[in-house]
């Protein structure tokens, strides 16, 4: 048998009875064994038709079974009947029509139908109350000529209870869902052609859970608006959706709507030939926390994107981070932090990716818990296309602070442009009773995929305070200031260089660094190298800094191979030494004689118990110190002696002493407890 339109099957079927005039004691019945279409059958077939009084039939359609398409299964035992079939000028009517279901897929059914049939083509069909999946649902089919509408009302139904329907849906068997759905839903066609669609549904208590529980979602009140017109061979489309109750989780996304209720709508077109989605218009609204809407063009079977614009907008930059950020930042540097202001975001994406992107910021404020970086108000606006320059980007900082050094205000004044991203002018930050400078600085490869990060930099220090740094840090006090140029910086393939070296003041003296080289520095185990000297070093200021008791004089010093892997020291060779020619007064208090004498030979010295201890200080000729670290041992030296050991200090005058080491090799281990357990604490030894 030829496939009709499913609608002309069961009216035509029920209701389409012949035209005329009905003679005495008519009966009529027949059976089928078997229909067979494309993608249903239908077994056992037994219709009867039997004139009950004038104009008055009685009819009874009965399948055995009904093969339902897509392996949707079987209605088992299928009756449809109605006692009373009315024949008036105007057609065939039924106000009391019975529908039985034995079995099937959805359940046993025992309903009441009503339905209208004219020759003309005019037909209604309403089923008011089918029992459906713990709820009902009332379906209402009318048809006038080639138009027809198709209205269903669920109320109170748990779709996850529907069985097949639930895979129509897509619904995941294996989840524990809960909730009802209510409302209606409309369709009307011309034809075998669906025109328009319309749905209001309501929510109630839904309740999920995925079994690797990274999904969930738990009393759920949200009501959905759709309507949808054909144009021709495209649809457009119109839904709203208002989310005024209950909790989802999307790991690592948390959403409650008791902290601010979520609305989406969106209006656009559908194309299916070719595929192609178009969104006029999309937002969201999470109520006192964020705005984010945009437009959207997708095309293709992946439906790829083909322009999208997204903008956001949030007045509560702290509701944001704690509602929408947060959850995705675990684990990372900025996961707990105190945050404030407002912020704006604005992207645009095309085929190849991300193409414009805009920042605005309004007092933003940032304070990490743990005390490691604060930025205070910060203003301004960011802007960066990828295929052309832009706008100059500017941001205003009231102050910020890292590891409690405090900044004051500062400006930045950038471009961005492609992969490029450059300091149009010096920022220069208040630090510490100076400023540091970061004179110049330009990035390339990082804002756009698959290019490798490279940067160039230099930056300055003038003037500052280490008593103030130290301080800062809660570290023993520091004296002077630090004044000092960073050439040359170069980070590219994963290595940072310094080619112009690290110069600056300190301590009365001057402290060069050079070769500075750091593979991998954001990597687990960087490895760091360098050299570096020391002229003209202070030895008061420097010793009284550290409390380590008094030397007066100067010191030198070079530090050759440095080599840090993972930041512990690896390789080495330092020598500290009195610089030839220093005519400065050369004098050593009892803490720092003892202190020298710890480090040498790893025995307290026990200066105070000896006649010396009435002395406060001593005059000495030269201090001397090697050490060489090669992987877990370090070797000491210092000035020879005929007897073998090595000074550290050597005397002159009187009362003469001498710091002697006579161990030359160490574990490297115990050298560094050697300096821990040197006493710099407390009061200094003048």
């Amino acid at each position: 048998m030829k496939r009709t339109a499913w609608y002309s099957a069961i009216l035509v079927g029920v209701l389409a009875l012949p035209s005329v005039p009905v003679i005495a004691a008519l009966r009529f019945a027949f059976a089928v064994e078997d229909i067979q279409a494309d993608s249903w059958a239908a077994h056992g077939i037994a219709i009867d038709v039997t004139e009950t009084a004038a104009d008055v039939l009685a009819l009874s359609i009965e399948l055995a079974e009904l093969s339902l398409p897509d392996d949707y299964g079987s209605v088992h035992g299928l009756r449809l009947t109605c006692p009373n079939a009315l024949h008036d000028a105007g057609g065939w009517a039924c106000g009391d029509g019975r529908l039985q279901v034995d079995d099937s897929p959805l359940q046993a059914q025992d309903a009441t139908w009503q339905g209208t049939y004219a020759p003309e083509g005019d037909a209604q069909l309403t089923i008011p109350k089918l029992a459906l999946a713990g709820g009902e649902v009332a379906i209402t089919l009318t048809r006038h000529d080639d138009a027809w509408t198709l209205r269903v009302q669920p109320k109170r139904v748990a779709l996850a209870r529907i069985g097949p329907l639930g895979r129509a849906l897509e619904l995941p068997r294996d989840w524990q869902i809960k909730g009802r759905t209510s409302g209606s839903l409309e369709i009307t066609g011309a034809a075998a052609s669906p025109q328009r669609l319309s749905a209001e549904l309501a929510f109630d208590q839904w309740s999920y859970a995925s079994p690797d529980g990274l999904q969930a979602a738990e009393n759920i009140n949200a009501k959905l608006h759709i309507d949808a017109q054909r144009d021709i061979a495209d649809w457009r489309f119109d839904a709203r959706l208002a989310w005024p109750g209950g909790a989802l989780y999307s790991d690592p996304l948390y959403l409650d709507a008791a902290q601010g209720a979520i609305e989406a709508t969106v209006t656009g077109r559908w194309s299916q030939d070719p595929a192609r989605l178009n969104l006029d218009s999309w937002s969201v609204l999470l109520a006192q926390t964020a705005h984010v809407s945009g437009t959207g063009r997708f095309g293709g079977a992946e439906m790829a994107v083909e322009d999208l614009t997204i903008a956001a907008q949030s007045d509560d930059a702290g509701r944001l981070y704690r509602r929408l950020l947060q959850p995705f930042l675990i684990g990372s540097a900025v996961d707990d932090m105190q945050v404030g202001g407002q912020v704006g975001v604005v992207l645009h994406f095309d085929s190849r990716g991300v193409e414009q992107a805009g920042l605005q910021l309004h007092d933003l404020a940032l304070s990490d818990q743990r005390g490691r970086f604060t930025l205070g108000r910060t203003s301004g606006s960011v802007a960066w296309e990828r295929d052309r320059e832009v706008s100059v980007s500017r941001l205003e900082i009231a102050d910020a602070a890292l590891y409690r050094i405090p900044t004051g205000g500062f400006a930045i004044r950038a471009r961005f442009a492609g992969e490029r991203f450059e300091l149009l002018e010096p920022v220069v930050v208040p630090l510490l009773g100076g400023e540091v400078a970061l004179d110049s600085f330009v990035l390339n490869g990082a804002l756009v995929a698959d290019s490798a990060t490279r940067w160039q930099a230099s930056a300055s220090l003038h003037g500052v305070s280490l008593e103030q740094l130290t301080a800062a840090l809660q570290w023993p006090p520091f004296g002077g200031v630090v004044t000092g140029q960073l050439r040359d910086m170069r980070y590219a393939d994963q290595v940072f260089t310094i080619g112009g070296g690290l110069e600056m003041s300190a301590f009365g003296g001057e402290v060069r660094v050079t070769g500075l080289r750091i593979q991998e520095p954001f990597g687990a185990a960087p490895v760091l190298s360098a050299d570096a000297t020391l002229r003209g070093l202070n030895l008061e200021a420097l010793t009284n800094t550290f409390s380590f008791g008094r030397i007066e004089g100067q010191l030198d010093g070079d530090v050759e191979g440095l080599q840090l892997v993972g930041w512990q020291p690896a390789h080495f060779g330092m020598h500290l030494y009195t610089p030839a020619g220093d005519d400065s007064r050369h004098r050593i208090s009892q803490r720092a004689v003892e202190n020298l004498t710890e480090l040498g030979s790893g025995i307290p010295a026990g200066l105070s118990s000896t006649v010396l201890s009435v002395f406060d200080e001593f005059r000495y000729d030269r201090i001397d110190l090697r050490i060489a670290l090669d992987g877990e041992r370090a070797q000491i030296d210092g000035l020879a002696r005929p007897d073998g050991g090595y000074y550290l200090v050597k005397g002159a005058g009187l009362p003469r002493i001498d710091v002697i080491g006579r161990n030359r090799s160490v574990a490297w281990k115990e050298l560094v407890e050697r300096l821990r357990q040197i006493r710099v604490e407390g009061a200094q030894v003048k």
